[in-house]
């Protein structure tokens, strides 16, 4: 983790309460080091009104995660985040100049909107869509994501017509569920490969992993296949211990991957060029290529 060795033991044990409720996890707020992007905004005379001041006055920005999303965010047993997005998401406080408090709400409140500033910001593989779009602020994608179908090893199905009338599970709100039911073919932002299978029922759950979990439990008949990114779906099958295939290589879509901000909330405009100027920073000296190879074993950085 990017935080100071002598604060692990106390963070270790309160993530792990908190994240076993669902809850939040706060860690001891820290000033500003030297070139931090809260220094140069406090420097400058940020305001406290604005999304950045507010986060810069506080020491703390409050960071949207899912608890359950290997390889990209998950709360291990040392009640550590761990993942692609959770070393991004500490990353990109440490740039700030600010600690980490996690929340864990459900997805569909944070492609909703109108967060109530109950969280400042998501980092958690959110794609851009024009819907999504209505009611948050999309940052520099930080990386790239493409959809595929995960079935039954057993499963006679080779191609995304194959599961014509079939269940189709997804966590709710994604861009997963998204294309089961309607596709992409009109977005300027989700490139669209396959379309969607005819007459395909959408079977939903609060968090992806509760699809794979739920078929792992026995409930079998649960789903037919399930939709999620590459990387998701190779961890679910070496989960599975042989029970779950790839339906076929090809990807059905690929979207940009970014940072979002709630639009009804305080004044976002100088907090989305402090953070665009920390991905670009990430991007250029590497360190989201290699946060990519230590949790998904590729580099998904790069379109």
């Amino acid at each position: 983790m990017k935080i100071k060795s002598t604060l692990l033991a106390l963070l270790a044990g309160a993530a792990l309460v908190a994240g076993a409720c669902g809850g939040s996890t706060a860690s001891p707020s820290a000033s500003t080091t030297a070139g931090t992007a809260c220094e140069k905004a406090i420097a400058a005379g940020e305001p406290s009104t604005t999304l950045l001041g507010k986060i810069c006055a506080a020491g703390v920005i409050k960071i949207a995660t899912d608890p359950a999303y290997p390889p990209y965010s998950e709360l291990n047993a040392a009640g550590e985040y761990v993942g692609f997005d959770s070393d991004t998401a500490r990353e990109t406080a440490k740039r700030l100049g600010v600690t980490v408090e996690w929340v864990t709400p459900e997805w569909a409140a944070i492609t909703a909107g109108n967060w109530g500033g109950r969280w400042d910001i998501s980092i958690g593989s959110m794609t851009q869509t024009e819907d999504r779009a209505k009611v948050v602020d999309f940052l520099d994608p930080y990386f790239y994501e493409s959809g595929y179908l995960i079935v039954p090893t057993d499963s006679a199905a080779t191609k995304v017509s194959d599961l014509a009338g079939k269940t189709i599970c997804a966590g709710e709100s994604t861009t997963h569920s998204t294309w089961i039911t309607g596709g992409f073919g009109g977005s300027a932002v989700v490139d669209q490969y396959n379309e969607p299978p005819t007459g395909a029922v959408l079977k939903t759950y609060p968090t992806d992993h509760q699809c794979i979990e739920a078929y792992l439990a026995g409930r079998t008949d649960d789903w037919d296949a399930m939709a999620q990114s590459r990387e998701f779906i190779e961890a679910a099958i070496a989960e599975s211990n042989g029970k779950l295939r790839f339906l076929n290589e090809e990807a059905n879509f690929a979207g940009r991957i970014s940072f979002a901000l709630d639009k009804s909330g305080p004044d976002t405009a100088s907090a989305i060029v402090a953070l665009n100027e920390i991905i670009a920073a990430m991007h250029a000296d590497g360190t989201l290529s290699k946060f990519s190879m230590d949790n998904l074993g590729r580099d998904v950085t790069k379109p």
